[in-house]
């Protein structure tokens, strides 16, 4: 049996390529941005809670989040890494499913297999990814890992392992690799939005068909 995890929304990036405007507040379909990931998480019955690392950098996103019930840490801004080490470090043990706010195309079930793969792995960081010639095109500028010559592109998600009295350790984690294709459309350009739209609009004319 696939065991909870408490879900983090990161939502504190700097968003440098949406003409200063907060990358979680951009509207999706008239939706902003980071209630996809919001939505997903709250569907998904293996989550327990969600929480939400905001920053500096997003004002507007923690007052929202506020505004909608929710207490965000705000953190330094400085990074996605420092930010998620600077909420842990408050944490108690357990386990973590750390979400990207920007893949707006994600869903419940790409969550509980995300929880569902965790189990095969004992490393206290693991990262999923989608193979790059699986998702090329889907993102303008799309971040890329490359491992004994395979690329690969982050799918927006994150495991991670808290242990009370061990160092915290985010800087190798553990590939896990998803088979979700509509994860690698990932929101920093004003042409991820449009491809993002067209995906969701595409989703939900298969759904109501």
């Amino acid at each position: 049996m696939t065991a909870k995890a408490k879900a983090v929304i990161m939502c504190g990036g700097k968003g440098r390529r949406m003409a200063g405007l907060e990358k979680p507040l951009i509207k999706i379909l008239e939706r902003p941005l980071i209630d996809y990931a919001l939505n997903a998480l709250i569907r998904c019955h293996k989550i327990e809670k969600v929480d939400f690392v905001s920053s500096q950098n997003t004002p507007a996103t923690t007052k929202y989040l506020i505004e909608l019930g929710f207490e965000p840490f705000v953190g330094s801004g400085s990074s996605f890494l420092d930010d998620l080490l600077e909420y842990l470090r408050y944490q108690p043990q357990g386990d973590y499913l750390i979400v990207s706010c920007d893949i707006p195309t994600i869903k419940p079930h790409h969550i509980e297999a995300a929880l569902k793969q965790s189990e095969n792995h004992n490393e206290g960081y693991l990262m999923y990814v989608l193979m790059y010639e699986n998702v090329k095109g889907l993102s303008k500028i799309p971040s890329l890992i490359n491992r004994e010559g395979v690329d690969y592109q982050p799918a927006g998600l994150r495991y991670i392992r808290r242990k009370t009295g061990r160092p915290l350790e985010i800087s190798d984690p553990r590939l896990v690799v998803l088979p979700f294709w509509e994860l690698g459309v990932n929101v920093n350009t004003v042409e991820d939005i449009v491809t993002a739209e067209l995906i969701l609009k595409s989703s939900a004319e298969k759904i109501n068909s």
